[in-house]
């Protein structure tokens, strides 16, 4: 598990702001079953302003280590969120940037090692 916090502090002239990002998540990888997730919390002195989980799996199959065909079930943005929220600030601007997250997508792969 990590942990990824940060505050961000900004005075420019009267207006003072302070972005505290609070950011876990969970990586998990056994030899058929991969996982991400994390969970970010974004607040101010005011009170949480945004929060948002991201969930990547996949599921995967081999024989054996010598095995030619591999076969495996993908899923990504499992929790089916549209957009994540950044708030930054530093000595010249305080910005808000959202990024737009593909929809849940689900794919199935065969691989064939020569």
């Amino acid at each position: 598990m990590r942990f990824r916090f940060s505050v961000s502090n900004n005075n420019q002239g009267g207006v003072s702001t302070t972005f505290i990002t609070n950011a876990p998540s969970e990586e998990f990888d056994a030899y058929i079953w991969k996982s991400n997730y994390s969970y970010n919390t974004l607040s101010d002195k005011g009170g949480k302003l945004n929060s948002f989980q991201t969930w990547d799996a996949s599921l995967s199959y081999r024989k054996d280590k010598d095995a030619k065909w591999e076969y495996e079930l993908k899923a990504t943005n499992i929790l089916d969120i549209d957009s994540q929220v950044r708030n930054n600030a530093n000595n010249i601007s305080v910005f808000t940037s959202e990024t737009f997250i593909q929809p849940r997508f689900v794919t199935v792969r065969f691989v064939y090692t020569l």
